[in-house]
This record gives C-alpha cells, sequence and structure tokens, in this order.
C-alpha cells in the first residue's frame, strides 16, 4: 500500500465514522509539485458542500472564499488549531499542517452552525437580496455538525496534518528565486484581469520589467508567446472554476475573457485532451483507490 493511499483511506475513515466533510487547503503548491499526491488528493481540495457551491456560483462571491486564505495562513502560524467563521457564514474547525511558522496548508472541517446570529449576518451580507433567502435555505439544509466532539476529533486530524507534512517534506521544495517571484507577480496579474483584454505593455508598466525579463518568463514555461502563456492560465482557472462552482462552461468561458465558448473549448482540448464538459464530469464523480 503507497503512503498516499494511507493518507486517502484515513481521510475516507474520519469522513465516514464522525459525519465530516473534509478539505485539504493548499498554500503553498505542494500538491501540484506532486503528481501522484495531486491525483489522490484531487477529491478533496475544493468545497463541494451544496451550501459551498452555490456560493461559488457567482464571481463576486467565488473570489471571495479565494481571498480568504491570507487571513487562514497567519491565522495558523500563530495557532495549532482554531475555529474560522468564512464570510458566508460557515464555521470551519482548522487545522493546519506546519513546520515551525512554515504553513503548507490546512485540514478544514465544515459545516458547523456554532454561532447563529453572526451567520444569519454574514448570509445577508455576502448575498445580494435575491439570493438571501435561497441563501438561508440551503444554509440550513446543508450546514450541521459531526458527530463528534471537537476535542475528540482534534488528535486523529493533528495525526492526519502531520502525516500530511511528512508526505510533503518528502517532496523537495525549491526556494523560490527571483526569476520566480517575477514568474509569480506576473501570474496573479493576468489572474487578476483575467477578463480583460491583456496587452503586453500594460504587464510591463504595471510590474515593472523590461520586454526581455518578460520574454524570458514566457519561455522559461514554454509558452509559444504571451497570448499562449496567458491561455494557459486561462484554462487552468478554467479548471478550478468547472470543479468548485456551478458555472455553465460557457459562461466559464465569458468569464475568462473569452469571446466565445468554442475558442475556450478548442483550448480546453488542446491543453487537456478532454472537453470542459467532460472534465467536470469526470472529475466530479471520479473515485480514488
Amino acid at each position: 500500500m503507497n503512503e498516499y493511499k494511507k493518507a486517502v483511506q484515513y481521510i475516507e475513515f474520519l469522513k465516514q465514522t464522525y459525519g465530516l466533510d473534509i478539505t485539504i487547503k493548499d498554500y503553498k503548491g505542494f500538491v501540484y509539485d506532486n503528481e501522484k499526491m495531486e491525483f489522490s488528493l484531487r477529491p478533496y481540495l475544493a468545497h463541494t458542500n451544496p451550501y459551498c457551491m452555490y456560493v461559488k456560483e457567482r464571481e463576486d462571491t467565488f473570489y471571495k472564499c479565494l481571498n480568504t486564505n491570507k487571513e487562514l495562513i497567519e491565522e495558523c502560524k500563530k495557532r495549532d488549531y482554531f475555529f474560522h467563521l468564512c464570510h458566508a457564514g460557515l464555521c470551519e474547525l482548522i487545522i493546519p499542517i506546519k513546520e515551525d511558522k512554515t504553513v503548507y496548508g490546512s485540514i478544514n472541517i465544515s459545516h458547523f452552525n456554532h454561532y447563529p446570529e453572526k451567520t444569519n449576518k454574514a448570509i445577508e451580507e455576502t448575498f445580494s437580496k435575491d439570493r438571501i433567502k435561497e441563501g438561508k435555505r440551503k444554509f440550513k439544509v446543508f450546514a450541521r455538525s459531526a458527530y463528534v466532539e471537537s476535542s475528540t476529533l482534534i488528535p486523529s486530524l493533528e495525526l492526519l496534518a502531520q502525516y500530511l507534512l511528512i508526505l510533503i517534506k518528502a517532496t523537495p521544495y525549491k526556494k523560490e528565486n527571483k526569476e520566480e517571484r517575477y514568474e509569480t507577480q506576473l501570474r496573479d496579474y493576468i489572474k487578476n484581469n483575467i477578463s480583460k483584454k491583456i496587452v503586453a505593455e500594460e504587464i510591463l508598466t504595471n510590474l515593472n520589467l523590461s520586454r526581455n525579463q518578460l520574454k524570458q518568463l514566457i519561455k522559461a514555461k514554454d509558452a509559444k508567446n504571451l497570448r499562449d502563456y496567458i491561455n494557459t492560465i486561462r484554462i487552468e482557472t478554467g479548471e478550478k472554476l468547472l470543479l468548485e462552482t456551478q458555472k455553465t462552461p460557457k459562461e466559464i468561458a465569458l468569464s475568462l475573457g473569452f469571446k466565445g465558448y468554442r475558442h475556450f473549448e478548442n483550448l480546453f482540448v488542446e491543453k487537456l485532451n478532454i472537453s470542459p464538459k467532460d472534465y467536470r464530469k469526470y472529475y466530479k464523480n471520479e473515485k480514488y483507490y
């Protein structure tokens, strides 16, 4: 039995024994540094509870979810475990995956309803007026507590966190150099402007890069040109949206800046050898081990 299979079996044991919703949050990219780990942990990388999926239906509330990571990382540095109320009112038990002050990720256990008044206020602040009623209904149906007290859960979850840390440490982690930092900034700029037309001049000005530096960054990623590089990031983002939202592939294509669905579909197939519709169908239902 390989080490990743052991991790998955333990996660499934905890889910079934205690009635948990378990998500593995990756703050360092450790999952994607290891193909076997990515393949094994893929089912646990996103909240797929129907309430969470409803939250992520709209682009504004979806990106609110993504923007909580920085807050969680800082809290993980300070504490060994804690409860966190998300912007949409769900309470999660957070177990950091860390070594000293380096936070690699966290194990997020949801969906608790420990703070009803705060939750109600959060829902009203998160959703537009036409979605509040449905948001409250879905929360009531799908938010629940685990079958066991958190004080009983924590030792088992800390054991899982330590085992995942061992697996992470077994994968060599490269310290980010100057070029990698520039590449991270470039990726972030594209992601933040992904629905717009992105031109080289704006990138050079906003990131204070020379034209030669930009060319070298693109070349290092084996992209044909800037457009190819941007489209690669758009397709990667499209993968995430297909798995974590209920938007149709056509809606996703438009939100990523494509003028039509056909262009998005053709690029998706070219890069992943599978259509967006089949990708969603396959990975949302895929079972491991």
